[in-house]
């Protein structure tokens, strides 16, 4: 029976991060000593990486019955998985991927199109910003936002 240690909230969009999982990486022991995880460079495709405040990052809402933390089909491992390997590599100071984000108009100036997993689990460890890299994005192009740059 898994317990919940927590809800990670993220402009009122909340999950339950079970304990088990916290536990299973190590997170107990997780001193925070940066804002943000640290960026495999590499994996940014030759895009610029930003430091981009989480808080400016437009809530993310999925369909109805569709978690936060859910199933990856593509790699093939569970939802505690791709939770786990996440909040290991933050113990660990290992490098991941950034999270792809597209400007809009409005409230929050950043819409998340890959990466929500690295989102939540940067929300939970405490990090106030997240590595991000522009994503390719027709619809803010379309209103006329720059999408060359994040920052």
């Amino acid at each position: 029976m898994k317990t919940i240690g927590m809800t990670v909230s993220h402009h009122g969009v909340g999950t339950a991060l079970p304990d088990e999982w916290w536990a299973a990486a190590g997170m107990p022991n997780f001193v925070l000593s940066a804002s943000a995880y640290r960026c495999d460079q590499a994996r940014a495709g030759g895009l610029r990486v930003c430091l981009i405040p989480i808080a400016d990052i437009e809530p993310v809402h999925r369909a109805p019955g569709v978690p936060v933390f859910n199933d990856s089909i593509e790699e093939g491992i569970s939802a505690m998985e791709r939770v786990e390997r996440i909040l290991r590599a933050f113990v660990a100071n290992d490098a991941l991927p950034p999270v792809e984000l597209a400007k809009q108009a409005g409230r929050y100036p950043f819409r998340l199109k890959a990466g929500l997993h690295r989102l939540y689990c940067s929300i939970a460890a405490g990090f106030t910003e997240i590595p991000a890299v522009k994503a390719l994005d027709l619809k803010a192009f379309d209103a006329g936002l720059d999408i060359e740059e994040l920052c």
